[in-house]
C-alpha cells in the first residue's frame, strides 16, 4: 500500500523491548543510527513518520521517540488489546488502519508520566494488569457470570501495596486493589464496554479503597451488562482538577 502511493519505508524488527526503544530513537534521529537505518535513510531520504506494528506496549515504546522528535506515528494493530488503536481510530481492523496511516491525517492524544516513565493510553496497578494476564491464553467470557468469576479471581491474586497518589496539590494514601488512569476511552481492551464515558477531554481516575474482593466480580459483571454505577466500593473521579 505504501509503494502503491510511491512512498518508501524501512522495516525494523527488534529482538526485545529495549531494542525496540533504541531502534525507534535511532530511526527518529535521536541517537547514532545503526548501519541498517543509516543506509536506509541515505537511500530513501529522511524519516517522516514512524509506524508501530503491534499493540499498546509497542506503541508506548515507539511513541516516546516520536513525541521527542515531533514525528507523527501510525498504528497497525497487531497486539492483544489494541486499546490505543481502538480509541483513536474506532476500529482495530488492519485494512482500516492502513487507510488511516496512508491518509496522512493526524490526531493529538494525551500523554502522562508515572514513576518518571512517559506513557500513552492508560496505566494501572492491581486488578487491570491481573485480568490482562489471566486472559493471555484463554477465551474471553461470553456472559456476565463468567466475567464475575474472572473479576473475583483477578482481585484475589492482587497483593495491595501502600501507595501515595498525588493529583495536582491533592495527596492521599491508599492500598488499592484497583487503580487505573485512563487517557483514552478504552482500557485493556475488555470486550465489554469503554473504560469511561466517550472521550470528552475530561480526566478520570478509578480506584478501589477497600479489600472486598467479591465486589470486583460484581463490578465486571455489571460493566459487561452496561449497568454499572460507580459507588462507594470502587470510585470514579472525573474533572479537569481533582480536589
Amino acid at each position: 500500500a505504501i509503494r502503491a502511493k510511491r512512498g518508501k519505508f524501512t522495516v525494523v524488527e527488534p529482538k526485545s523491548a529495549m531494542d525496540l526503544h533504541r531502534l525507534a530513537r535511532q530511526a527518529a534521529g535521536l541517537q547514532k543510527r545503526s548501519h541498517i537505518i543509516a543506509n536506509a535513510t541515505t537511500r530513501r531520504g529522511p524519516v517522516t513518520a514512524l509506524v508501530v506494528c503491534g499493540g499498546d506496549g509497542t506503541f508506548n515504546l515507539v511513541a516516546r521517540a516520536a513525541l521527542e522528535s515531533e514525528l507523527p506515528i501510525g498504528i497497525l494493530p497487531l497486539g492483544r488489546s489494541n486499546d490505543i488503536a481502538r480509541s483513536v481510530m474506532g476500529s482495530t481492523d488492519s485494512t482500516e488502519a492502513i487507510k488511516h496511516i496512508l491518509s496522512g491525517k493526524t490526531k493529538q492524544i494525551d500523554s502522562a508520566v508515572a514513576s518518571d516513565q512517559l506513557f500513552f493510553g492508560s496505566v494501572g496497578i492491581g486488578l487491570i494488569p491481573n485480568l490482562a494476564n489471566l486472559l493471555i491464553d484463554r477465551k474471553s467470557p461470553s456472559f456476565g457470570i463468567g466475567w464475575s468469576k474472572l473479576g473475583s479471581q483477578g482481585a484475589a491474586e492482587v497483593t495491595p501495596v501502600d501507595s501515595i497518589i498525588k493529583v495536582d496539590a491533592f495527596r492521599f494514601e491508599v492500598p488499592p486493589l484497583l487503580f487505573n488512569v485512563n487517557l483514552l476511552p478504552y482500557s485493556m481492551g475488555l470486550p465489554i464496554s469503554p473504560a469511561s464515558i466517550p472521550d470528552d477531554g475530561v480526566g478520570e481516575i478509578i480506584f478501589d479503597h477497600g479489600d472486598q474482593i467479591g465486589s470486583f466480580g460484581q463490578y465486571l459483571r455489571l460493566i459487561y451488562k452496561q449497568k454499572y454505577i460507580y459507588g462507594d466500593g470502587i470510585r470514579l473521579y472525573r474533572g479537569t482538577t481533582i480536589t
